[in-house]
């Protein structure tokens, strides 16, 4: 059992008027620079499209797009000053309920084991000619992918350690706490993001890297649920006996975790300990994929766009 919350708003009748459907819309136009490729993009109907625009801005009181004139197609859509400015108050609103919701549901119901999550963020992108976790991935910073496949309610916290002040600035904006720090190894990054839980004293604790954007929120829900159910084994994600990436470990290995070789990690420690590992198989070998280069990116950004997710949900107003 665990919490879920969905986020809409509602007109001065009670009706639904915006929420996560005409979000990704209005991302996709921005992204796109079309109204028409958006909608395509999320399966929808051109008039779908239309219509919850023209809904949204009749409530709103402003525009939400406005034409271009020119370039390659003759023109297209791009976002009004006020609706980036919406967007990102509605984010953060969602996103604060989603925080909520999980603190009410830990406070009155939870009474089994805990699961924290450290989100390892300190990559420095040499490979990739930059910080990757910032590069825009469909309409957002590659980060978002982490953040938003790790949203289940299952996690007692989530801490982003990062070597990137804009890292840091941007998980504030969500209400993530973050670890900014110098040092060089990953064996640190493990390290400091348990130092960050130790006043929790989670009984388990998910180490999961924020550079596979095909990661799944419900592959995550299927590892946290594995390990709540039996919380003595270490759990690793795999893919038709292929390992990777995220892993969960009980609290008895933090004392080895914290004492990692340099930039070793978790995959260190399960390695002394074959016997106690439990596979958790994904739902494709995609979502075990990190980028490295601008190669990767390329190549996953287009597999991301092919699975999206329809849109015939009922977060669509």
């Amino acid at each position: 059992m665990y919490p879920t919350t969905r986020v809409f708003l509602r007109d001065d009748n009670g009706d639904k008027f915006f929420g996560e459907g005409p979000c990704r819309l209005l991302k996709g136009i921005e992204r796109t620079g079309s109204l028409r490729a958006a909608a395509q993009e999320m399966d929808m109907a051109y008039t779908k499209a239309m219509y919850l625009l023209k809904r949204a801005e009749e409530v709103l009181g402003f525009p939400l797009t406005e034409r271009t004139i020119g370039g390659k197609g003759g023109g297209g859509s791009r976002l009004t000053s006020q609706a980036k400015d919406f967007i990102r108050k509605y984010e953060a609103y969602r996103d604060a309920c989603y925080q909520a919701n999980r603190e009410f549901y830990r406070q009155i119901f939870e009474n089994g084991p805990s699961l924290a999550c450290v989100l390892m963020a300190s990559g420095l992108g040499q490979r990739f000619g930059g910080n990757k976790l910032l590069a825009d991935f469909c309409g957002r910073p590659l980060i978002h992918s982490a953040l938003s496949a790790t949203d289940t309610g299952l996690f007692t916290r989530r801490v982003v350690v990062t070597r990137h002040a804009e890292i840091t600035t941007l998980c504030g904006e969500l209400g993530i706490p973050t670890v900014l720090h110098s040092f060089p190894y990953r064996s640190d990054t493990v390290r400091l993001g348990l130092e960050a839980l130790e006043k929790d004293s989670p009984d388990g604790c998910m180490f999961c890297a924020c550079d596979q954007p095909l990661l799944s929120r419900k592959t995550i829900e299927k590892m946290a649920q594995a390990f709540l159910e039996q919380p003595e084994f270490i759990y690793r994600l795999s893919f038709d006996g292929t390992p990777g990436n995220p892993l969960i470990f009980p609290k008895k290995y933090y004392p080895e975790l914290k004492k990692l070789p340099q930039d070793k990690g978790g995959a260190y420690v399960a390695g002394l300990h074959p016997g106690q590992v439990r596979y958790v198989e994904a739902s494709s070998p995609w979502e075990l994929k990190d980028i490295d280069t601008r190669e990767d990116f390329e190549t996953l950004e287009k597999q991301y766009l092919i699975t999206l997710p329809s849109p015939q949900s009922p977060d669509l107003p």
